[in-house]
């Protein structure tokens, strides 16, 4: 195994370790009001699956369809927002959620709650933190086509988990911890 492979295996099951605490029961406290959590939330959300959907649609249809050097630039660009924005939006969506959910109780007090944290953590396993962690250290960057195939089926999966997560968030209905 080479060592940018064990790298990419220990980011990995630290971010998911992290993650997987509020599962367990560790509850964020809030550090700010509910209203400008939800705002925070809120905005976040939007961004993270705005620029999750579209930016990578842009990406798969250039990479495929232009010429090499173009395809490496929108690789090379599509790393570059997923830095600036994937990231920073898959850690503070979730956290202001977390300090949010502290009004109704934390996550064991509200199913759906859990439901919709655990589907993210889920999606992050599945999606997020692999293709995050392959552009951060870039080893396919000459080759624009690299692993869009699994890419895809990430991310259908990661899709369908977002749905979830706002049928949990709008009806306030679980059906895992239910």
């Amino acid at each position: 195994m080479r060592s940018e492979s064990i790298i990419k295996a220990i980011i990995y099951l630290s971010l998911m370790g992290v993650m997987a605490l509020p599962l367990l029961g560790f509850r964020v406290p809030k550090l700010l009001p509910s209203v400008w959590l939800l705002l925070i939330h809120e905005f976040s959300g939007f961004a993270f699956v705005g620029h999750t959907i579209f930016s990578n649609i842009w990406s798969m249809r250039i990479r495929q369809t232009q010429p090499v050097e173009v395809g490496i630039w929108a690789r090379a660009f599509i790393r570059k927002m997923a830095l600036g924005i994937t990231l920073p939006t898959t850690i503070i969506t979730p956290l202001a959620g977390l300090m949010l959910i502290e009004d109704w109780g934390g996550l064991y007090a509200a199913p759906w709650a859990f439901d919709a944290y655990l589907s993210f953590w889920l999606m992050a396993g599945i999606s997020l933190w692999p293709d995050l962690i392959r552009l951060a250290i870039d080893d396919h960057a000459d080759k624009p086509t690299h692993g869009m195939r699994g890419g895809l089926v990430r991310s259908m999966i990661a899709l369908a988990l977002t749905i979830y997560i706002l049928v949990c968030m709008i009806t306030k209905q679980a059906l895992i911890a239910g």
